[in-house]
């Protein structure tokens, strides 16, 4: 990949790089609420830094080779893909549940009675359960926070 394309994509969470004997190191800051999955992260070390309220410093170090490197920035830039595209689909649910809940409140019972949803392929979103953030640990904790979390929306009404 060239070096450039990889900067401009990822310029807002880049904090540094570091080369360090025989490995290279990509120091990256990451809101705190993004997620790390598994299969974004093969064959590269994962290690994760300081942090504050809002967001992590996360090292992602590799052999320093051409592959290994390209392999980094590939994963990196999924990451970022990932979570953005997560974000985007979470403030879209929000806004349809709040169009949902302003349908019901405008209504009459008789005219929601009749009401009907024209979803051919409809999936539940859920999380995955290959989530990696610092260690297996970490990961495992944030996906039964985001799990407890997901039960609490449910039962509000």
């Amino acid at each position: 990949m060239i070096y450039y394309n990889f900067i401009k994509d990822t310029k807002e969470y880049l904090k540094s790089v570091r080369v360090i004997k025989d490995y290279i190191s990509f120091d990256m800051i990451f809101p705190n609420t993004w997620s790390i999955l598994k299969n974004h992260t093969k064959d590269i070390e994962v290690i994760k830094n300081d942090s504050d309220e809002n967001k992590v410093v996360i090292s992602f170090v590799t052999p320093f080779e051409e592959k290994s490197i390209d392999n980094i920035e590939d994963s990196i830039k999924n990451i970022v893909k990932y979570n953005i595209e997560r974000e985007e689909k979470e403030r879209l649910f929000k806004n349809k549940v709040q169009e949902l809940k302003s349908i019901f409140e405008n209504q009459k019972l008789d005219s929601l009675k009749s009401l009907k949803f024209d979803i051919e392929d409809f999936t539940l979103l859920k999380n995955s359960d290959d989530e990696f953030t610092e260690g297996d640990k970490q990961g495992d904790e944030d996906v039964e926070s985001r799990n407890r979390e997901e039960q609490e929306e449910h039962k509000q009404p």
